[in-house]
């Protein structure tokens, strides 16, 4: 009876060796999480921006909110592609000049290529009328030419330098003038221009297109839209006819658009459907 309990006594500790055994191996065999599986792939949006008529708007600008970087300008059937995005909601910002600013969100599937439609409503802006002389040895950019020569103040931004700078947008065109901060705009997913040289705090400039009061900002023009721009950061560089009403404006941007001699030519680096 005792050699009975000693065998089954040696059954035992030997069956629980060998379970053990067993089970560290089975552990050991379990698959882990695989790391990559938690890097998702990019998604890709196509898609067009119309107007209220449903025709496709050309020249329009998207980017992706808070990422300015990361944009694409339709063509001239109002399409656009925009590779490598985050998936997710992810928030699109539309301008274009003429058209009232406007936000979208998308819910975007990784490594699926979506599709969106975006529409945008014409804006009420109406830009002043350019002056036109019966003579030749007038050009509507002599204001432009005239303070530029003065050599008082003032940053002067030409057509040759917007094109050496492979500007876009409006910002774009304006980002290297000293005395400006930009500041990111969480409602338009632009940005706010700020003039740094002022007797206080920073403030906004005052617009001007054509030598004519304007009501909106340097981020409704593209940098195709543009043929010069004149920019004033300090009051002692504001030429007096920016200051009719004696107001003390800290600073002013004054826009020339295009010269319709010289059409835009196709932006450097547009993505294309």
């Amino acid at each position: 009876m005792a050699s009975l309990r000693v065998v089954r006594a040696s059954l035992l500790v030997a069956f629980t060796a060998a379970f053990a055994a067993v089970g560290g191996t089975l552990q050991g065999q379990l698959p882990t999480a695989d790391s990559s599986l938690r890097e998702l792939p990019p998604s890709t949006l196509i898609g067009t921006v119309t107007d209220s008529a449903g025709m496709g708007v050309s020249g329009a600008e998207i980017t992706m909110v808070p990422s300015p970087k990361i944009r694409a300008i339709t063509d001239s059937i109002g399409a656009f592609r925009m590779y490598g995005l985050p998936s997710g909601s992810v928030v699109f910002a539309v301008r274009r000049l003429g058209f009232q600013p406007a936000t979208f969100t998308a819910v975007l599937k990784p490594g699926h290529i979506q599709r969106g439609h975006f529409r945008l409503t014409v804006a009420a802006h109406v830009l002043p009328t350019v002056a036109v002389a019966d003579t030749v040895t007038t050009h509507w950019l002599d204001d432009f030419n005239a303070r530029r020569n003065d050599h008082k103040g003032g940053t002067f931004i030409t057509r040759k330098d917007i094109e050496r700078r492979q500007a876009r947008t409006g910002i774009d065109v304006i980002r290297e003038v000293p005395g400006i901060r930009l500041v990111p705009s969480s409602r338009s997913g632009g940005f706010q221009v700020l003039m740094t040289r002022t007797t206080s705090r920073p403030c906004r400039p005052t617009m001007y297109v054509h030598d004519m009061p304007y009501s909106g900002t340097i981020d409704d023009f593209t940098a195709d839209d543009i043929e010069a721009v004149e920019v004033y950061v300090g009051v002692s560089e504001i030429p007096p006819e920016f200051d009719r009403v004696g107001r003390g404006v800290c600073g002013v941007i004054n826009v020339w658009t295009r010269d319709p001699r010289n059409p835009p030519a196709e932006p450097a680096g547009v993505q294309r459907i």
